[in-house]
């Protein structure tokens, strides 16, 4: 027993700070720590310390344990003294058993000695929890209102919020104050400076989840707080934090801190008040005996910016901080904003007990080791508890790890006011001690986002039982867990302890996820068997369609609630109780019956289901679409009657979708009011006839979706299929035929009808009666939507005995007997023949050439010759009815298209005849600085392109064609005209090539501004762009410059009896129009336009008849619409879709040609900024944070131009033509209206055009970047580039400092105005200004596409050598960097980026950015070296399968099908599982179908087949074994 105490004794000096007498303890105590001398000394001194009152002692705990145990030894050695003076045979009388249990009861006491100085260590519950009480907590979620907090030992509690701050509550005041005044007072001025003063923050700006704040217990609710409950949907969470209220006002929190106390190093938590010229005044609500305020704090600017990310301060917001230094005699703290000092200080001593709150980390002594947890001794004198569930122990016992005397870092989490004096409780968790979150290890995600609640553990390990609280547990992926004795099984458990068999420590049990304790780093699990057998437990683990069973648990007069099998709610309106309307629904549901229902869609936000009763949705096997992208034309779906309107229905779908049902559309038979066929809540099948993806609307039909509907009819015929008619009605071209037996309404041409039957359509159409049967009919074509069908005679042999002819049918093989002659003929019609055809037509996209059996073909200008100088300007190299052999190059059976070619080297390739311009098939037969020459192919308004082969068309920017700058550049080229130039750069991916017409490229192009109203004249033809449609006209602004005016209605059309409001609904903001300036006002500065058909003469008339011409050529063969077209580029579109199938590819990638050249010429001939910001706003969308939202580049009046929808390619085969519009391509169908949509909603409002309109519109909506930007735009098109400037400060000055995004546009305008009209110092000092109130990452980047956009590469390299230099942890900067670098050419210094992105990225984000770095190599650099950084990665992680998956999809845009094959062999020799493989096995076969062969389609089948027979081989094998 001696030797024990000696240890003990041992242990405490040993776990001391020091081993020197007490004396010298005490002594340097007081040299450490020096404290205040106090005022008088008292003589009775020595005597008081002696004999104090009361019976205390100034022995410190530790010397008072070291005391007794001396006491205890001292006693120990007397007793075994006296023993020795008895004889020795008394001694050997005792035996072993009886010294053994003597030892244990000397142990025993000693116990309860020690155990009668412990405190008895308690876990923090609701019942504990008294008003005043102080606690640390954590922000677990941010309401509008309302903040929820996670406070210590899985407890809950909510903050209002006029419990954050005072000065947060004061600006709300503030704000309702200046509300009630703008509704009495009209006065401007002082409704403006209201606004400004006293908008405030949204918690959302102040707070995030993770914060920890001090926080104070106010109130504590029996059930719940119903003022915070009613505000939100009742999840558990909420239910759980609205038992306790709690405030974070720092006067509150912090009010019974001793100023005394305030040293150097003090934590503390205050509010943001002021704002300064230096920094930002701090409330940190200390006060002194009367009440008021005795200590201010302080944080400088510069602190700001380098500890927090957003660089700035918000009034209201709270901020934890350590005391730097004290000044102005103690009035005046300066505080620390550095995380690193946050959460490694330490709290040492303190004069008062008060001064201690939750947050300070302290070096707590341990003084008892018991099994619930831990004493300690705080700053030397205050008691503390350290429960079990927040020391780091994992597998390890407490009493193993953890001795008395030893001191460990702690953080008060609350104080325990039941004692006096108070007593904390303490924790040691490593995340707590940090002030940070908890996350799996090696990932970065807070463990609340990343184990999702609902998620199941097959098995979890019980490490520890804490007595009648709960177990810890372990999961598979060593996360901690807690189960709650309520959660540890369905029946309650009466008593839990470490004997209790079922749960004791190693048992092994299957948990669900039910919550998340954030301060306690633990997942709450639950061993319930009814919460493992729920289906879910949020809302989105359900699918939209789904079927449940539920139980009804009440009725009310607006909804059905219904419990499903899951923590979910689920809700049933009015209109989906039944089929049909129940009169009294009481009566059919009544709570605790059973209900089958579907998911009709998903609530998250309020944690709630809608679901559907109605018999007809739940039994349908119809599909149910659950977004709008599910949605496919022609599709049957399910939907219900949500409102009948005047012109059709509104019809609700699942998924929340909502389409229009056009009364047209209703019923087979004519019905004049809707309401007699259908009422609210209707169950319908409805067929998707419309989708509007950029409106997201939807028009459907339930009479093409009935069983009768011609389209549900047609689904069963297919193209090709033999059917007879009769016939119903006789047209002027067509005849209208019912199919039997379908009875499908179908078309038969005339014409078709006319050469079966060798006469006339004059004499059929007179001859042909209603009811007469027609046999031998094939359908060509139907249309999925309608079930229109067209179809044709299937002409068969007339049958003439003569020799001749059946021999010229043998040689025709019965070309002339299917479904029609041409797509006969094209079967036997291969690549590499050479045919004789004759020149029928010449367009300027090549030659039309008639070939045998009714078959057409194309000869591009550029396969027309070896020689271009031969083909004359303007003229095609061919002549009309010359007869001409070609050679076949490509034929597209499916379009019925066939490029030919009439080159001599073609057609003989023995010619002697040298070839002067060499075919080019592709881009990849071109290089940098290759000399070639061309024939023009379009001249667009921003440039030239320059036909170099069939599939290769060239970019020549405006800048490039000359040397010199030429005004009047169109009038100098023509169509087909030859010219000569180099490549400037070759894009093999994107199929575009750029090229220059100058003879000395290295010589700087002039620039210019934009084209003045001066330069402009009445009666000049212009091309337009709509800017605005109004009522009363359009707003067009002439390309190429500032020049806008108005084209009024009466200058739109010609025909005065037209309906002009019609006609303005077709046009679009940003459609392209031809316009004759009518007037022009130099004084005013207003132009005046007309877009009439007259007004362009000849040339719009050439442009019909050449359209009308077109269509009727193409509708006999094709049998199909064709569109009138303005846009040149557009003609040549839609003719190499026809002509050429190959050609679509390539084609399409040329389709954004205009854009591209929009851009380039902006940057030589529009004003630097904004060329500038438009490349900026474009490229924007790459940034961590957008700009203003706009699709086509920047633009200075904040109206960018809405990207035209592209027209299908192929239309209805019904539809006869489409009247030509030169601002927007509508397709009508023929004999068929078509619903008009009504556009007068989306009309934009009207733009302000003046400095008073700008005022006012400004008052209305203050925070409105886009009117600031526009009144900036004003005034730059007056030429007050300073009063520009001016506005866009104001703007910073006005728009609330809420709206970060706003401000942010307005930034980068005033920088774009630098760029474009300032110099480079003074774009350089605005950047800097952006950077230092805004996020600077996202400030730099856009900067940087700023400089890109306006050509400064010097600069755009420094600017990213900063950002990968300031901003190094993001691998976006060096990605970004690297594709500069790769665009610019520098292939070397975009490859040393990569090993320097290495040793600044954190280890987890190394993948991604080699991944990044091999794609842009694929991009822009070289493959092989793509292949080399890939192979790197599937190496090191080879089970990695979207690495696979990457490195297969860039192999095949490169085509190679051998390194995909290869690389699919690599990966499926590893042992994958089904799913993976299925994976791989598909891609294969997706890949060989593209660009392999059949013998490879073939081999990826075989080896799939031979993967599952030995994967399912050797499961067998495994299972005999076992």
């Amino acid at each position: 027993m001696a030797i024990q105490n000696k240890k003990r004794t041992q242990a405490d000096v040993e776990g001391s700070s020091s081993k020197k007498p007490r004396t010298d303890v005490a002594a340097t105590a007081s040299t450490s720590a020096p404290r205040p001398a106090p005022s008088f000394t008292s003589a009775l001194r020595e005597e008081e310390t002696d004999f104090p009152r009361g019976g205390g002692s100034t022995l410190t705990p530790l010397e008072l344990k070291q005391t007794r145990a001396e006491g205890r030894k001292e006693a120990e050695e007397e007793a075994q003294a006296e023993a020795a003076t008895k004889g020795s045979q008394k001694k050997r009388q005792v035996s072993e058993r009886q010294v053994k249990r003597m030892k244990k009861n000397v142990g025993d006491k000693i116990k309860e000695e020690r155990d009668k100085d412990s405190i008895r260590v308690e876990i923090l519950n609701y019942k504990r929890l008294v008003p005043g009480t102080h606690v640390l907590a954590r922000v677990h979620t941010v309401l509008p209102l309302h903040l929820i907090l996670s406070l210590p030992n899985n407890l809950l509690a909510h903050v209002p919020i006029t419990e954050i701050s005072t000065t947060l509550t004061n600006l709300l005041n503030a704000e309702e104050e200046a509300m009630s005044i703008s509704d009495k007072s009209d006065y401007e001025g002082e409704e403006k400076e209201d606004e400004e003063t006293s908008i405030a923050p949204d918690l959302v700006q102040l707070f995030a989840p993770g914060q920890y704040v001090p926080a104070k217990v106010v109130t504590l609710y029996p059930t719940a707080s119903q003022s915070f409950v009613s505000q939100y949907p009742v999840t558990e969470t909420l239910r759980l934090a609205a038992r306790v209220e709690v405030t974070l006002v720092p006067e509150k929190v912090n009010s019974e801190v001793a100023k005394k106390d305030l040293e150097k190093g003090f934590m503390l938590v205050g509010e943001v008040k002021s704002e300064e010229d230096k920094g930002w005044t701090i409330g940190v609500g200390i006060s002194d005996e009367n009440g008021s305020t005795s200590v201010e704090g302080f944080v400088s600017k510069e602190d700001v910016q380098q500890h927090l990310p957003s660089k700035t301060l918000i009034p209201g917001q709270l901020l934890p901080s350590t005391l730097k230094s004290l000044t102005a005699g103690g009035r005046v703290v300066q505080l620390s904003l550095d995380p690193t000092e946050l959460s490694r200080t330490i709290t040492s001593e303190v004069s008062t007990v008060e001064s201690i709150i939750p947050g300070h980390c302290v070096s707590a002594l341990i003084t008892a080791v018991v099994p619930s947890g831990l004493n300690v001794k705080v700053c030397g004198f205050f008691d503390g508890t350290i429960d079990i569930a927040h020391l780091p122990l994992g597998d390890v016992d407490i009493e193993a790890k953890y001795k008395i005397g030893k001191k460990i870092r702690a953080r008060i989490i609350y104080d325990n006011l039941a004692t006096t004096p108070r007593q904390f409780a303490l924790s040691a968790l490593p995340h707590v001690l940090a002030l940070s979150s908890l996350t799996k290890e090696g990932e970065e995600v807070p463990l609340e986002h990343a184990i999702r609640l609902g998620k199941v553990y097959q098995s979890v390990k019980v490490t520890r039982v804490i007595p009648d609280w709960g177990v810890m547990c372990r999961t598979s992926d060593g996360l901690e867990g807690f189960v709650h004795i309520s959660h540890l099984a369905d029946e309650r458990v009466a008593v839990l302890s470490n004997s209790t068999g079922q749960y004791k420590t190693g048992t092994l049990h299957r948990a669900r996820v039910i919550g998340h304790s954030p301060l306690d780093g633990v997942l709450l699990l639950s061993f319930e068997q009814k919460v493992l057998d729920q289906l879910f437990m949020q809302v989105d683990e359900l699918k939209i369609g789904q079927v449940l069973k539920g139980t009804i648990r009440r009725l009310t007069d607006k909804s059905l609630f219904v419990d499903v099998l899951g923590s979910v709610d689920g809700i049933v309106f009015p209109n989906h109780y039944a089929d049909i309307r129940l009169k009294h629904p009481e009566k059919r549901f009544r709570p605790g019956a059973s209900v089958k229902a579907r998911v009709l869609s998903l609530e998250p936000t309020r944690n709630r289901v809608v679901l559907t009763l109605k018999k007809a949705f739940v039994e349908s096997q119809l599909p149910i679409p659950s977004h709008f992208a599910d949605l496919k034309i022609g599709q049957v779906t399910l939907g219900s009657v949500l409102k009948i309107v005047e012109k059709g229905c509104i019809v609700e779908l699942f998924g929340g979708l909502k389409a229009f049902m056009p009364h047209s559309e209703s019923s087979q038979t004519f019905v004049k009011n809707l309401h007699d066929l259908f009422f609210v809540g209707k169950p319908i099948n409805v067929r998707v006839l419309e989708i509007f993806s950029e409106s997201e609307r939807i028009v459907v039909s339930a009479k093409q979706a009935a069983a009768t509907a011609p389209a549900t009819a047609a689904e069963k015929l297919q193209v090709g299929d033999a059917v007879n008619g009769v016939v119903s009605q006789i047209h002027e071209e067509q005849v209208v035929v019912k199919l039997e037996p379908s009875r499908l309404t179908a078309l038969l041409s005339l014409s078709n009808l006319s050469n079966q039957r060798h006469m006339g359509i004059d004499e059929l159409r007179s001859t042909l009666k209603a009811g007469e049967k027609i046999d031998d009919l094939v359908v060509v074509s139907k249309n999925p939507a309608s079930g229109l069908v067209i179809v044709n005679i299937k002409r068969t042999p007339t049958g003439v005995t003569t020799k001749k002819s059946k021999a010229k049918d043998e040689k025709k093989e019965d070309a002339a007997s299917g479904i029609s002659r041409n797509v006969k003929a094209i079967d036997s019609i291969q690549p590499g023949q050479i045919l004789t055809g004759t020149v029928i037509e010449n367009t300027a996209q090549g030659s039309m050439i008639q070939l045998p059996g009714a078959v057409r073909g194309r000869v591009h200008p550029c396969d027309a010759t070896d020689d271009f100088s031969v083909i004359s300007v303007g003229k095609a190299p061919l002549k009309v009815d010359q007869e001409v052999k070609c050679y076949v190059l490509n034929v597209n059976k499916q379009k019925r298209a066939i490029d030919l070619s009439t080159r001599p080297s073609r057609i003989d390739s023995e010619s002697s005849e040298s070839v002067v311009d060499k075919e080019i098939e592709s881009v990849a037969g071109l290089r940098e600085g290759q000399v070639v020459r061309g024939l023009v192919k379009n001249v667009a308004g921003h440039g030239v392109f320059v036909a170099l082969g069939r599939n290769v068309t060239a970019r020549v920017m405006i800048k490039e064609l000359f040397d010199e700058f030429v005004k009047d550049w169109e009038s100098r080229f023509e169509v087909n005209q030859l010219v000569l130039g180099k490549i400037l750069s070759v894009d093999e991916k994107r199929n575009s090539v750029e090229m220059t017409l100058r003879k000395n490229p290295t010589k700087a192009v002039k620039k210019v501004a934009k084209l003045g109203l001066s330069d402009f004249e009445e009666g000049q033809k212009v091309v337009a762009e709509v800017r605005k449609v109004e009522p009363y006209g359009i707003f067009l602004k002439i390309d190429g410059s500032d020049v806008s005016g108005l084209c009024h209605k009466s200058e739109i059309s010609d025909n005065k009896k037209q309906d002009i409001s019609q006609a303005l609904k077709g046009f679009r903001e940003g459609d392209q129009v031809k316009a004759k300036i009518i007037s022009i006002v130099t004084d005013k500065k207003k132009i005046s336009f007309g877009i009439k058909a007259s007004y362009f003469g000849e040339e719009f008339a050439a442009n019909e008849e050449e359209d009308d011409a077109e269509e009727k050529e193409e509708a006999s063969e094709e049998e199909q619409d064709e569109e009138d077209e303005d846009e040149i580029e557009d003609e040549d579109e839609d003719e190499d879709v026809e002509m050429d199938g190959s050609d679509e590819e390539g084609e399409d990638d040329n389709g954004d040609e205009d854009d591209h050249v929009d851009e380039d010429e902006d940057s030589e001939v529009e004003a630097p900024g904004a060329a500038s910001a438009k490349k900026e706003a474009t490229k924007s969308k790459a940034a961590p944070a957008s700009g203003l939202d706009v699709s086509s580049g920047f633009d200075w009046s904040g109206q960018a131009p809405e990207s035209a929808s592209e027209p299908s390619d192929s239309e209805n085969e019904s539809d006869a033509g489409a009247p030509s519009s030169s601002a927007r391509k509508s397709a009508k169908g023929k004999g068929k209206s078509r619903a008009i949509t009504d556009l007068t909603s989306t009309a934009p409002e009207a733009r302000p055009e003046s400095t008073a309109e700008f005022e006012r519109a400004l008052l209305a909506s203050p925070n409105s970047s886009f009117l600031w930007i526009q009144y900036m735009s004003f005034h730059l098109q007056l030429h007050e580039v300073e009063k520009a400037r001016r506005i866009g400060r104001q703007a910073l000055e006005n728009i609330s400092y809420r709206e970060e995004e706003e401000k942010l546009n307005v930034w980068m305008a005033l920088v774009n105005l630098e760029l474009g009209f300032g110099t480079v110092d003074s774009a350089e000092k605005v950047f800097k200004e952006a950077a230092q109130y805004n996020d600077a990452r996202t400030v730099y980047l856009r900067y940087a596409e700023a400089l890109q956009a306006a050509g400064k590469e010097d600069a755009v390299e420094e600017l990213f050598k900063k950002i990968v230099k300031k901003f190094s942890v993001y691998p976006d900067s060096w990605t970004r960097f690297a594709d500069f670098y790769l665009k610019k050419g520098d292939v070397d210094a975009a490859r040393a980026l990569l090993p320097r992105s290495m040793k600044s990225l954190d280890k987890l984000k190394h993948v991604e950015t080699i991944e990044k770095m091999a794609l842009l190599e694929f991009k822009h650099g070289d493959a092989e070296r793509a292949k080399t950084l890939f192979e790197g990665l599937v190496d090191r992680f080879p089970k990695r399968l979207d690495l696979w998956g990457v490195y297969i999809d860039q192999l095949a845009k490169i085509s190679d099908i051998q390194g995909v094959r290869g690389l699919i062999d690599r990966a499926l020799d590893q042992k994958l599982t089904s799913k993976k493989a299925k994976f791989l096995f598909k891609k294969w076969l997706m890949i060989e179908q593209r660009i392999g062969d059949a013998q490879g389609q073939e081999k990826a089948k075989t080896r799939a087949r031979n993967w599952v027979t030995a994967n399912a081989k050797a499961e067998e094998d495994e299972s005999d074994d076992d």
